[in-house]
Parts: C-alpha cells; structure tokens; sequence
C-alpha cells in the first residue's frame, strides 16, 4: 500500500508542480535547459494589452502566412517573454520599447512539450514600462477542425470550394498566431486579413476599411477586451442575408450560396432573440452586427465567438420542404444558446468575470 501511495504522491506532486508553479516559483531556467520558464502556466509578469493581427492566407497552396504586433505591459524586471506557439513557423520576431522607440534584439526558443515560446533578450525589460513584440510566422491551414483550418465542399454541380475558418476554444487561437492563450489573458484585438478576389472575409468586429490591388486587405475595428479563444475570422465564398434588430444591430446569416433560402429561420429568430435578451438583461449588445455562419463539416454543434457565431449546418440551416419540425425547434435552441454568450460575456465583461458561463 505504501508504494502505491507513494507512486499517486509523485504523481500528483509532478502535476502539480508542472500546472500550479508560479512565476514566482520558476523565474530562472531549469539546470542544463536554456528554455527560461518551466511552467505550464504563463508568468504573469508580462501582460498583452493590444494585438494587432495581420494574416494573408493563400488558398492555392492552403497556407497562412501572419504577423502580430502585441503590446505588452511589463510588472516586473525581465529578461524574456514567454507565450503560447503551437505548429508555426517562426520568421523573425523583435521588440521595440515604447518609451525610447528603441528596437531590442531577440533569440527565439521554443518549448513544444508547454506549446510555448520565448523570446530572449540580453537587455532587461524594465518594469512599468511597455513593449511592441512583432512576431512573423507562416503556417499550413489545420486538416483538423481547431486553429485556422481548411474546409471542403461540395456544390450540387459537383464543383469542390474551399474556405478557411477559425475555432479556437479553448485552447488552438495558438495555432494561428503566437498570443497568450490564457483566458484571464484578456487584450484588444486589431484583427486584418488578405486574401483573393473571389473570396469574402469577416471577423468579430465590423469592417472598418477594405482595399483591393490584385489581392483583399480587410481591416476590422478592434474589438473589445476579450480571451484569445473568442478571436474569429472566416474567409469563403459564401452567400448572406441580413436584417436590423430594433436597437440598428445588423444580424446576417452566412452560408453556401445554393443553401441561402434555407437561413431564414436562423436570420428571423436571431433578430428576436437578440432583442429579447437586451430587453431580459437590461445589457445591450455591444456591436454594431452579429454573423451567424453555417460552417460545412463544423466539429462542435457551435461556437459563441463576439459577434462571429460559427455553427454546424445542421444547427443554423432550415428547410421548410425538408426539414422536420425537431430540427426547427434545433437551430433555435442553439441559435439561442449562442446568442445568450453574447449579452451574458459582456456582463463578465463589465465584473472582470474570467469563468465561462455554464450556459
């Protein structure tokens, strides 16, 4: 009996210590390790306060190539940064000191096992100070169903399409760019994406300007201070439809276009009950829109990304010649389910509530 106690006793000690550590704890590198953090947790002495990403994804060779720009605020002297970075291809990453616009040069080390990065520096950053980290990297689009992913379907013509979509809870918004991917991490997000002219992006946030030169750049408003597992963005060659609610939200619905008469019954009830869940909670909705996205092949039933909401076909389309009176009543629980995240996150929002709500 005792071995056995003493085997659960080092193995709960081992978790313990790899998931509970604090900075405090482990500031120094372990003895023969270069890699300067041993935690599975991040410190806390860095803390990202804006990103502004930019990604250019490439459907010919189904690639992703990005670069992110973070303002981090620093609490305590440092001579590293350590984030999340799961699968991508770091190019080249420096640091600029907000204070003298001063650039400060960075080795690059990578823990795969903690799906973490660091960045290295011989100059100590100074606490109360902030820093612009640019990191650039490429990447394949994911073949799974989490990260930045790729997405095949079939036409009723037989022609096969392609788009790219995001799904990052809870823990793959570090497989498309390096972020502390922590969710009391919470920061601005600046989002841009390029990609060809016959392809349609959207992200959280409303457009705030797009500029086409053989290539789409689009430029989103950055969106509210949330967890990195909320960032979305969704490039395709989808059809919408769209309507205002009372308050002038605008909600459209998202799908291939042979399937767009079927997304009436999601853009119908999406409207009513997002102006029922302001009027119950007395909280407005924070954005100007709200897209609803039929995603073919989609893993989960969907996903309450600030005001992008992914779905699986089968939880937002709605044939009225087809479809049988269960799978009505389907798509507007989940369309429900989803859009109470909405108004419920702002609340969390406001009290600095870090718990997802077990909605």
């Amino acid at each position: 009996l005792s071995i056995y106690l003493s085997i659960y006793l080092s193995i709960y000690l081992s978790i313990y210590l790899s998931i509970y550590l604090t900075e405090t704890d482990t500031p120094a590198p372990l003895p023969g390790m270069t890699f300067p953090w041993r935690s599975a947790r991040l410190p806390s002495f860095i803390v990202p306060e804006h990103y502004h990403l930019n990604i250019h994804v490439d459907f010919a060779t189904q690639t992703f190539k990005g670069q992110v720009k973070i303002l981090i605020a620093v609490t305590k002297c440092s001579r590293f940064i350590v984030l999340h970075s799961k699968n991508l291809n770091i190019c080249e990453a420096f640091l600029e000191a907000i204070h003298t616009q001063k650039n400060i040069s960075l080795q690059v080390l990578q823990a795969p096992k903690n799906e973490q990065v660091a960045f290295t520096s011989n100059t100590s950053l100074e606490a109360g100070r902030k820093y612009d980290l640019t990191i650039g990297y490429t990447a394949p689009l994911s073949t799974s169903f989490s990260g930045f992913y790729k997405v095949f379907y079939t036409t009723k013509s037989g022609a096969q399409r392609m788009l790219a979509a995001t799904h990052f809870e809870p823990t793959s918004a570090r497989k498309a760019f390096p972020c502390f991917d922590e969710p009391h991490m919470k920061a601005l997000f600046s989002v841009t994406v390029v990609h060809s002219q016959q392809n349609y992006a959207i992200s959280n946030m409303p457009m705030l300007r797009t500029r086409a030169d053989g290539l789409v750049e689009d430029h989103f408003l950055h969106s509210l201070k949330m967890s990195s597992y909320l960032v979305a963005f969704v490039v395709s060659d989808f059809a919408s439809r769209s309507a205002m609610s009372t308050r002038g939200i605008k909600v459209s619905v998202f799908a291939p276009s042979e399937q767009i008469s079927q997304t009436e019954h999601a853009l119908h009830i999406g409207v009513k009950i997002l102006e029922f869940f302001e009027e119950y909670f007395q909280i407005p909705y924070p954005i100007s829109k709200l897209d609803l996205v039929a995603i073919p092949n989609f893993e989960s039933g969907a996903m309450e990304n600030w005001g992008l909401i992914t779905f699986r076909e089968t939880s937002l389309l709605y044939d009225p010649e087809t479809s049988t009176g269960l799978n009505k009543i389907w798509v507007t629980l989940v369309t429900a389910h989803e859009i109470a995240h909405q108004v419920s996150w702002l609340s969390c929002f406001v009290s600095e509530c870090t718990v997802k709500e077990g909605m």
